[in-house]
């Protein structure tokens, strides 16, 4: 594995003279996971580096995350410009223009319906409970022993079977979580590409983008990143990446190294 300083070299070098575009997931990437989404903040440390680095003028930084814009704002802290992707991408927020995807909010009903019908059985399952996000609702069971794991998604695919089967709703597997979603095309990849286009058009010259995630939600990501840049796993959860960094600790280091070595 190569350490986390190279792999910045090997970005900024690659880089030349081009635009730098640095996107980060955040759970898992920039953030320790914890049992309770509510208690997960991100680190002073690195949340300076990112300001640090979203105030260089060669520079745009952006979170994109699982979470929602209002949630993920308070939990990173003051940034600056960046640009901040939420729901897996279904909403963006930029310095300057904001956008929701028009199919966002068109399953919510079935979501809560589904959330009501399962909490019953749930609550008799040690570590497992449903996160309700608005627009979509999250099964987590990291602290779950393996049997109540099983039955807990055993139960949440049930419910939303019919849902499933008629395509109004999509599944999304993560880190000790299932997610449903409105049943769209559009993922953090799409976001990623969104981002691109405006970054590109801002600064009228060629942008170099870097995506770092650790999910399997972060493969689409990684993917649409491609050869136009470089893309960073942060575990061995996600496939892809053209280097791999283990967990947030080194995306740290590697934020660091940017920061040090980046001149602009």
């Amino acid at each position: 594995m190569i350490a986390p300083d190279a792999i910045a070299r090997e970005i900024l070098q690659r880089r030349g003279s081009s635009h730098l575009l640095l996107l980060c997931d955040f759970d898992g990437t920039l953030c320790e996971f914890n049992p309770d989404p509510e208690a997960v903040r991100l680190d002073e440390t690195r949340r300076a580096l990112l300001a640090s680095l979203s105030a260089r003028p060669c520079c745009t930084v952006g979170l994109v995350t699982g979470r929602r814009l209002t949630d993920v704002r308070v939990r990173a802290g003051e940034i600056g410009p960046v640009y901040l992707a939420g729901f897996h991408g279904l909403e963006i927020d930029s310095p300057d223009a904001s956008f929701v995807h028009p199919d966002a909010t068109v399953a919510s009903t079935a979501m809560q319906e589904i959330a009501a019908r399962v909490a019953p059985s749930i609550r008799r399952l040690p570590g497992v409970f449903i996160e309700d996000k608005g627009l979509s609702i999250a099964l987590h069971f990291r602290e779950a022993e393996p049997a109540h794991r099983v039955l807990a998604q055993s139960v949440f695919v049930d419910a939303a079977r019919g849902d499933l089967d008629a395509g109004r709703l999509r599944l999304l597997p993560g880190a000790c979580v299932v997610e449903l979603l409105p049943n769209t095309s559009w993922d953090k990849g799409a976001a990623v590409e969104w981002i691109l286009d405006r970054v590109q058009g801002e600064q009228g010259r060629p942008v170099f983008p870097v995506y770092i995630g650790d999910d399997v939600t972060d493969a689409p990501a990684l993917a649409a990143v491609g050869s136009k840049g470089i893309g960073v796993a942060a575990s061995a959860r996600v496939a892809g990446g053209d280097y791999h960094v283990d967990g947030p600790v080194e995306v740290e280091l590697l934020l660091a190294s940017l920061d040090a070595e980046l001149h602009c």
